[in-house]
């Protein structure tokens, strides 16, 4: 015999699991995007060696960098040296 409570506790389990899968789901659905992704990467730019070396021209496409701007730092002044002075 089980009593109303444990069903309950069943059902919440059950519940928070189905919830589990489909964040699980969802994640490996984004990691595999992202595999293959690179992958498509890694290939273009094995196509582009194979060409350099077969002899065909090949347009780069160059990559446009985003302008950093410098931070300014001001230098503390040494510190004084303490102690006893040199004898001379």
């Amino acid at each position: 015999m089980t009593t109303s409570y444990k069903i309950e506790a069943v059902k919440k389990l059950k519940a928070e699991k189905k919830i589990l899968r489909e964040q699980e789901a969802i994640e490996l659905k984004e990691q595999q995007q992202a595999a293959d992704k690179a992958h498509q990467e890694n290939m273009a730019r094995i196509e582009k060696k194979m060409a350099l070396i077969n002899g065909e021209i090949v347009e780069e496409k160059k990559p446009v960098k985003k302008a950093t701007t410098k931070k300014t730092t001001t230098k503390k002044p040494a510190a004084k040296k303490r102690g006893r002075p040199k004898k001379s």
